[in-house]
């Protein structure tokens, strides 16, 4: 496998920051290059084929198979805006620590001034909330990470 450099996942993390990006994936004939910086400490994954390298620069912290498969990404099925609440003064629906049921409202994604309404997939609590509020989503952006009972 070709080596990353480690000055080139920092520039594009620069890049990311400058353009308010959380999420990038970049993808060529032998490999894949995933970098998430809406959480504390940037994720930097590198997979060739099915193996998957964390970078030794970005640790993350080490889960058991058990833990992986219950925390669940809640992602966007679409682009627009992302709102944590339904008015200005309002309360966030949902915040880190707060548990949730499925089918629950958890945000708004404003698409062409049009107020959508996000649930949540699974009943459990809000490990991560990954995209601050009035920011832009992508469509399949990871908006938060719920902790699934």
């Amino acid at each position: 496998m070709k080596e990353i450099e480690t000055n080139f996942i920092e520039k594009v993390i620069d890049i990311m920051k400058d353009n308010e990006l959380t999420e990038v994936t970049l993808e060529d004939d032998e490999r894949s290059l995933y970098i998430r910086t809406s959480g504390f400490t940037p994720v930097v994954e590198i997979s060739e084929k099915e193996d998957v390298i964390q970078n030794e620069l970005l640790p993350e912290i080490e889960k058991t198979e058990e833990e992986k498969k219950k925390v669940i990404p809640i992602v966007s099925n679409m682009i627009g805006l992302y709102f944590s609440k339904p008015s200005p003064i309002a309360q966030p629906f949902v915040q880190v620590g707060d548990r949730v049921k499925a089918g629950q409202q958890i945000c708004i994604i404003e698409t062409i001034k049009l107020m959508n309404k996000i649930t949540a997939d699974v009943s459990g609590t809000v490990k991560e909330i990954c995209i601050e509020d009035g920011k832009p989503v992508e469509y399949g952006q990871t908006i938060m990470y719920i902790e699934q009972d």
